[in-house]
């Protein structure tokens, strides 16, 4: 597909989402999703790691080649004369294309839609063209996800878990994606946050970060999700008891270049934190979560 990309990215976000539709949309491209310990630097409410770049040749036209939000933003040297920017997919058809205003050093291609068509991963070439001849350079989009932490949200007036879970994913790979739901399966709330299964739909609205322009990950980056949900509420029916039981259960990232899983066991303690007499489930006091072996990607 071809697209002249008039900088604008205030694209409506579609938040109720085809699973389906969307992974159609986006092609068959897998994420290496690699449970692992927490790593990069503080995640806060968005990310303190830079974005990623790529290397531009030597003496080309091209300064350097970065990934801001939706977009991959190219920076010209300052005599260029280049008028066109395209962005050649793998099968060697034009995925993206604009037009380089006059006096301008910096143009941006957008690779990923929330209304779907975002990049299929792989090797690209960006192509500068001026006049009769171009510069071009290779571009490896290929994102690589893994869940690095998992942690209660605690209540600041009594420091005890609510029953929602921060969920930190981690992008080492060399192109970026987009966040667009996370789900839990095996929950022991039947009303936790959902995985968006073929043709289903689920509410993909995050807590945290409230930009959704944060829904982005880019390479060399983590980002902190908090859904509206509680996860580990229990009732005195459940199985499993806020004093001293455990739960396992899976993390579901899905994005639109696949899925990524991980695995986690929850140990309750503490008893019922109860803030809500008339309730029938509540969240356990204290909740200590450790990531298991067994996460990975799935198509």
């Amino acid at each position: 597909m071809t697209r002249d990309n008039p900088a604008s990215n205030g694209r409506e976000v579609e938040r109720s989402i085809s699973r389906r539709r969307l992974l159609a949309w986006s092609g068959t491209a897998l994420l290496a999703g690699v449970a692992g310990c927490s790593g990069t630097n503080n995640p806060g409410n968005g990310t303190e790691s830079p974005t990623g770049t790529s290397s531009p040749p030597a003496d080309s036209v091209f300064e350097e080649v970065e990934f801001t939000g939706p977009n991959l933003v190219v920076t010209l040297a300052e005599d260029h004369d280049v008028d066109r920017l395209n962005l050649i997919a793998p099968d060697g058809s034009t995925f993206e294309q604009t037009t380089v205003a006059e006096g301008a050093t910096t143009a941006d291609l957008q690779i990923l839609y929330k209304s779907g068509g975002s990049y299929d991963t792989g090797e690209y070439e960006l192509v500068a063209v001026r006049g009769e001849s171009s510069d071009t350079m290779s571009i490896e989009l290929r994102p690589e996800l893994s869940v690095v932490d998992v942690e209660p949200e605690v209540d600041e007036s009594d420091q005890n878990s609510t029953g929602r879970l921060f969920i930190t994913v981690e992008n080492t790979g060399s192109g970026p994606t987009w966040v667009y739901n996370i789900g839990f399966r095996n929950a022991p709330y039947s009303n936790a946050p959902e995985v968006i299964e073929g043709d289903g739909i689920a509410d993909t609205r995050f807590e945290r970060p409230q930009d959704p322009q944060e829904e982005f990950l880019q390479p060399n980056t983590e980002q902190r999700f908090l859904k509206g949900r509680g996860v580990l509420i229990i009732s005195d029916d459940d199985s499993v008891s806020c004093e001293g039981g455990s739960v396992e259960l899976t993390v579901v990232v899905q994005t639109p270049h696949g899925d990524v899983e991980q695995p986690i066991r929850a140990d309750l303690t503490g008893g019922y934190h109860i803030d809500d007499q008339a309730a029938v489930q509540h969240p356990c006091k204290n909740v200590d979560i450790e990531l298991l072996p067994g996460g990975g990607d799935d198509a």
